[in-house]
């Protein structure tokens, strides 16, 4: 059987964290208390789940063709399930550009063994085309082992069928409600704004989550020009509400934008379409802080921030939206921001100055 092309194309999800939860594999290997077998009939060992990826490791298991059905288990420490953490979610995809049978793709549940096979109980099960055909994100219902300590088990079964990845594994509160809509806008609903320069024409959008209602994980972002079409227009996901930057935008135009939060729970309704305009000319402000550079980028542990304009304060944001590192400019030493103590990944650098921010995305080696 002749296999195809590789599809390694990666969508990065995040989900509140508990216990071993959520393990995404950045440390590179295997992690501790974490362990993986062949399955009962012994056969299948040329292939086995591992570590792949550089920038964002995830985990990953191949097909071969060993005369019979293969088992490959991924078990997770004990771990324990409660009402507040009850919806295991995780990234998946098959590994090639069509679908192989026949595949297993199942996830067990055991409550008193990590290695005992008969001990585990599928909780859920999908073959290959089924994955291949879904969304790439599974949710895995586990209330009913709400109050017990278990094992979590990524199981495929194959027979020269396909490979299983996956990523972004957690365990989240699958009973929280939906957030509200997002509040205080920037730009301010009707207001007139400079764009950065003429070379960039971006604005940073800034917004609030709403005051009830659960906390958002993501935001749909929205940009038309005109209101009815707002969602028909541009659109992007981000888990940043503080500090997302859209360039190519056109001068002397109105626009219209929307941000519809979103948690496990839902969409925030009714979310309000804001309306600006641009403005035809390009403060000296913004310009010099279009001209603010960050380098080296990848960087392993020191970024210089080579600015012709002086700043107030650099953010440092994971791919979370979360706040990793602040500092302001009176304790950077010669422009240069030390990395060292995050782990590899993607970041977002705010650079914060005359009330105006800019930001870079960073890649931490």
């Amino acid at each position: 059987m002749k296999k195809i092309t590789l599809l390694l194309t990666m969508l990065l999800i995040g989900f509140t964290s508990h216990a071993q939860f959520p393990e995404n594999f950045d440390g590179g290997v295997i992690p501790a208390g974490w362990t993986t077998f062949s399955g009962e009939n012994g056969i299948g060992t040329a292939q086995f789940w591992d570590i792949a990826g550089v920038t964002n490791p995830y985990m990953i298991v191949y097909d071969e063709n060993a005369g019979a059905v293969t088992q490959d288990w991924l078990v997770s420490p004990l771990t324990s399930i409660t009402n507040v953490n009850s919806l295991l979610t995780f990234y998946e995809q098959t590994l090639y550009t069509s679908p192989y049978e026949p595949t297993t793709l199942s996830i067990r549940i055991s409550t008193t063994s990590q290695t005992d096979i008969g001990s585990f109980t599928t909780v859920s099960s999908l073959t290959a085309t089924q994955v291949f055909d879904g969304n790439n994100s599974r949710s895995v219902d586990l209330a009913a082992y709400e109050g017990n300590s278990v094992y979590i088990a990524w199981v495929q079964e194959q027979n020269w069928g396909d490979g299983w990845l996956i990523d972004d594994l957690d365990l989240v509160n699958q009973y929280v409600s939906a957030p509200t809509p997002a509040t205080t806008p920037n730009p301010a609903d009707g207001s007139t704004v400079s764009l950065n320069n003429e070379t960039d024409t971006g604005y940073t959008f800034t917004w609030s989550p709403g005051e009830t209602g659960d906390a958002p994980t993501t935001y749909d972002f929205f940009l038309g020009t005109s209101a009815d079409g707002v969602e028909d227009g541009f659109s992007t996901q981000t888990s940043f509400n503080d500090g997302f930057t859209l360039n190519g935008l056109s001068t002397g135009t109105t626009f219209f934008w929307k941000i519809v939060p979103k948690n496990i729970g839902g969409s925030a309704e009714n979310c309000p379409v804001w309306s600006f305009t641009t403005s035809d000319t390009f403060s000296t402000e913004d310009i010099q802080l279009s001209a603010i550079m960050v380098s080296p980028n990848p960087v392993k542990d020191v970024i210089t921030i080579n600015s012709p304009v002086g700043f107030d304060s650099v953010k440092v944001f994971n791919q979370l939206g979360q706040l990793v590192l602040k500092s302001n400019a009176n304790l950077i030493n010669n422009n240069r921001l030390d990395l060292s103590a995050l782990n590899p990944g993607m970041y977002m650098l705010q650079i914060e100055a005359e009330n105006k921010s800019k930001t870079v995305k960073i890649i931490k080696e």
